[in-house]
């Protein structure tokens, strides 16, 4: 969990540069998109409870793919993909352990 941790404070870093990027594009539906995406990051950091994670890894983060692929977002798509991407690949096989436990672990 300390490696997931780890993860989690890096996104929330590069998380605030992308917001700066959307605020220095006076872009307020990106910016709302960003924090929507990273409201709930800090409270995962610790947290044992494997619901949470899903729901961020499932629902949030699936909410913000859909926004960011959207027609017309093509610099937040890429500021997504340099930023967001190489995050999410370190993440996905931490989310999938956490799962394969929880099913081991029957709760």
């Amino acid at each position: 969990m300390k490696t997931l941790d780890a993860i989690y404070c890096q996104f929330l870093t590069l998380g605030f540069i992308v917001i700066q990027q959307a605020l220095e594009a006076g872009d307020s539906v990106w910016m709302a998109a960003e924090i929507e995406l990273l409201h709930n990051v800090p409270s995962l950091i610790g947290e044992g409870n494997f619901k949470r994670h899903e729901y961020f890894w499932q629902k949030e983060r699936t909410a913000y793919l859909k926004w960011v692929n959207a027609p017309g977002r093509e610099v937040q798509r890429s500021r997504m993909a340099t930023f967001y991407e190489p995050i999410w690949a370190e993440m996905a096989p931490l989310i999938d352990a956490l799962e394969e436990r929880q099913k081991v672990s029957g709760r």
